[in-house]
C-alpha cells in the first residue's frame, strides 16, 4: 500500500511540473515583472517544475520493491561526478552572469567593485550548492540507517517467529498429550499475531488431524467403529478436539456480524484429506478451499450456515455417525450452508442423517455414487448450476421438497429404497437442458416459464399435504 501511495505521489508531482513548464513560456513571451533583481518570474516557475520533475520522478522509480524489500541501488561515481558538476556550474554560471552585469557599469572604480562582488557570489552560490549535494548525501545517509534498522527489526521479529514455531511444532511431536496441546496453543498465538504465517499454521494443524489417531490397543480388525470407541487413547482425543476447536474459533464468522470477528482469519484453505474427525463442529465458518476426501467423521458433524468460496471435495468421506463419543447427534447437518464452488460428495457415505436443508449449491455439484443409509433432507435447497445424483443410493427417505434446479440435473440410474419427495421442488433451467428425474416424477410447466415438478401416482391438489418426513428434523 504504501508503495502504490508514492507512486501515486510521484505521479501527481510529475503532472504538477508538466503544467508548471508548460505555465513558464506564455508568462515569459508576456514579459511579466521579476519577483526580485534579475529573477524573472518565468524564471522561478522553470525552477519550480524541475525540483517538481525530480521529486516526482524520485518517488516514481526510487520505491522498486524486490521480494517484498525495497531495491537498494548502490551510489555511483556517476552520481557523484554529477554533484561535483552541478557544483562547478552553478558557481561558474553564476559568476560569469554577475561579471556580465557589472561589466555594464559606466563607472570604472564601480565596475571593479561590481567584478569583486561578483566572484564572492559566486563563491557563495558554489558553497551552496555543494551544501545542497551534502545535504542530500546525509538524507541519503540517514535512510539507509533507518533502512537497515527497520531490516534488522523485520529479521529479529523473523527469527523470533520462526524459534516459536519450530519448537511448537515440535511439541505436537511430543509422547505426552499435555505438550503436544501447549504445542498447538502456540502455534495459534504466533498465526493469530502474524498473519502471513496463518496458512502454513493451518496446514501444520491439519496434517496433525490427518494423522492416525494413538490407540491403547492392537490396530482395530473387526468392527472398527466398536473397537476404535475401545482403543483411541482418551488423552489424544483431547488434543483432536482442541485441534478442531481452533480451527473452529479462527474460521468463524457469522453471517449476521456485518465485519468479522478479531480473531477470524481470512483466506483460509483446509485440507483433511483422509483425516480422523471426531464431532466436528464448522459452524459459521467461512474457508477458501475446503478437501475432506476420504475423512471420516465420528459422531456428528456440523456444517451449518458454512461458507466454502472455492473448491470443495468431500469425496470417499465417510460420515459414520456411530461413535458416541459422549453426545453426538448422530448426522452430517449442512443447513443452509453455502457452497460457490464446485463441490464433489462421490461416493460419500451418510450412515445416519444428512441434513441439507436451505443449502445453496452455486457451482457444479456431484453426489454420484453417494450412499445415503438414513434420511436424505433436501428441502429448500438451491442447486444453481449442475446438479448429479446418478448412481446415488438412498437407504432412507429423500426430500427434495421445495428444492429449486437451476441447472442441468440428473438423477439417473439412483436407487430409492424408501420414499422419495419431489413435491413443490421447481425447475428454471432453460429449455433443452438436459435433466433426468427419478421415475414416476414429471415438470409441469407454469406460466412464468418455470416448471415445479409432480407425481404422477399423486393428485396435484394433495401433493402438498402429504407428509413430510424432514419436518420434524431438528
Amino acid at each position: 500500500m504504501r508503495r502504490w501511495g508514492r507512486e501515486t505521489a510521484g505521479m501527481a508531482l510529475l503532472v504538477a511540473a508538466g503544467t508548471t513548464a508548460m505555465a513558464a513560456l506564455p508568462v515569459k513571451q508576456l514579459g511579466a515583472p521579476e519577483v526580485a533583481p534579475y529573477v524573472p518570474i518565468w524564471g522561478v516557475l522553470v525552477l519550480t517544475a524541475v525540483v517538481l520533475a525530480a521529486t516526482g520522478l524520485g518517488l516514481t522509480v526510487g520505491g522498486r520493491r524486490r521480494h517484498g524489500r525495497a531495491e537498494l541501488r548502490v551510489l555511483s561515481w556517476s552520481w557523484a561526478l554529477t554533484g561535483v558538476v552541478l557544483i562547478v556550474v552553478s558557481m561558474w554560471s553564476s559568476t560569469a552572469v554577475l561579471l556580465a552585469l557589472a561589466d555594464t557599469a559606466p563607472d570604472p572604480a564601480r565596475r571593479v567593485e561590481l567584478r569583486l562582488d561578483a566572484v564572492k557570489t559566486g563563491l557563495t552560490v558554489g558553497a551552496g550548492a555543494a551544501g545542497l549535494v551534502a545535504l542530500l548525501l546525509g538524507v541519503r545517509r540517514q535512510w539507509l540507517g533507518e533502512r537497515t534498522q527497520a531490516h534488522q527489526e523485520y529479521d529479529a521479529t523473523e527469527k523470533r517467529v520462526t524459534e516459536l514455531y519450530t519448537k511448537a511444532a515440535d511439541q505436537l511431536g511430543h509422547d505426552k498429550a499435555a505438550v503436544r496441546l501447549a504445542g498447538l496453543y502456540a502455534l495459534e498465538r504466533v498465526a493469530q499475531h502474524h498473519a502471513e504465517h496463518r496458512q502454513t499454521i493451518v496446514d501444520v494443524i491439519c496434517a496433525y488431524l490427518r494423522m492416525p489417531p494413538t490407540l491403547v490397543g492392537p490396530a482395530p480388525t473387526g468392527d472398527r467403529e466398536q473397537e476404535l470407541r475401545a482403543l483411541v487413547d482418551p488423552q489424544e482425543l483431547q488434543v483432536r478436539i482442541a485441534a478442531q476447536r481452533i480451527l473452529r474459533d479462527h474460521l468463524r464468522w457469522s453471517r449476521s456480524e456485518p465485519s468479522p470477528p478479531a480473531a477470524f482469519w481470512p483466506g483460509i484453505d483446509l485440507d483433511l484429506t483422509g483425516a480422523w474427525l471426531v464431532k466436528l463442529d464448522l459452524t459459521d465458518c467461512r474457508m477458501r478451499l475446503a478437501g475432506f476426501g476420504s475423512a471420516t467423521f465420528e459422531g456428528f458433524a456440523r456444517f451449518d450456515r458454512a461458507t466454502f468460496h472455492g473448491r470443495t471435495m468431500f469425496a470417499g468421506a465417510v460420515f459414520t455417525g456411530t461413535a458416541d463419543w459422549e453426545t453426538a447427534n448422530y448426522k452430517a447437518c449442512f443447513q443452509e450452508a453455502l457452497f460457490e464452488g464446485k463441490t464433489v460428495f462421490r461416493e460419500t457415505v451418510f450412515s445416519q442423517r444428512a441434513d441439507f436443508r436451505g443449502t445453496t449449491f452455486a457451482g457444479t455439484t456431484i453426489f454420484d455414487q453417494a450412499v445415503f443409509k438414513g434420511l436424505a433432507a433436501f428441502r429448500r435447497t438451491r442447486f444453481t448450476a449442475e446438479a448429479l445424483f446418478g448412481g446415488v443410493t438412498f437407504a432412507g427417505e429423500a426430500v427434495f421438497r421445495e428444492a429449486l434446479f437451476a441447472g442441468p440435473a440428473s438423477f439417473r440410474d439412483a436407487a430409492f429404497a424408501a420414499a422419495h419427495a419431489f413435491w413443490d421442488a421447481r425447475v428454471e433451467a432453460a429449455p433443452g437442458v438436459s435433466r433426468s428425474w427419478p421415475p414416476g416424477w414429471r415438470e409441469l410447466p407454469d406460466p412464468d416459464g418455470s416448471a415445479r415438478l409432480v407425481d404422477d401416482a399423486v393428485p396435484d391438489e394433495t401433493a402438498s399435504d402429504r407428509h413430510d418426513p424432514s419436518a420434524p428434523v431438528s
